[in-house]
């Protein structure tokens, strides 16, 4: 995750105490890393102190706000929300995730701003796989894990760029 997307997420944590706020991830895969470049928040008016609701329409439409002149590796990697106290992902939200990931075309992260009044705040990462056992995905289990949320100063259009050159090359 970049530096400059974790501000962000800061920011509008702080700015939304004393009730959660969250919204989506944008980026893009690795073999073996899901990596953020963007974040959109979505507001949910009926926010509190112990819950969330990310919108999908207004989801949907803030997204494409956000990828903005993001190359088209750039898409939507998973959800962010915070949490007013030091606290991890709920079951409520490992639930969210796991629905999320049976419909995804790969790995969804969760990133959950655990007390944002803090300016490090914890940072608490999952990851999650749908396991394609059966034909049906709806049906199909997820494997979440936990994950290391790592911080890098590298600049969002630095590495947007070298995944498209990445891409570039691999489809050539």
């Amino acid at each position: 995750m970049t530096r400059q997307t974790l501000d962000a997420m800061i920011a509008d944590g702080m700015a939304a105490l004393p009730h959660e706020t969250g919204g989506i991830l944008l980026g893009f895969r690795t073999p073996n890393l899901i990596v953020v470049t963007r974040t959109v928040t979505v507001a949910d008016p009926q926010s509190s102190r112990r819950s969330y609701l990310r919108r999908h329409r207004q989801a949907q439409a803030r997204m494409a706000i956000g990828r903005g002149d993001a190359p088209p590796v750039v898409g939507y990697v998973g959800e962010w929300h915070t949490h007013p106290a030091d606290i991890g992902p709920s079951r409520t939200d490992l639930r969210a995730l796991a629905a999320i990931a049976r419909l995804a075309q790969g790995p969804v992260a969760l990133v959950v701003l655990a007390d944002p009044a803090q300016r490090l705040s914890h940072l608490h990462g999952r990851v999650a796989i749908r396991q394609d056992i059966w034909p049906v995905v709806a049906i199909n289990p997820v494997q979440i894990e936990k994950a290391e949320v790592a911080i890098t100063e590298d600049a969002a259009a630095s590495l947007e760029a070298e995944a498209t050159a990445l891409t570039t090359r691999e489809s050539s």
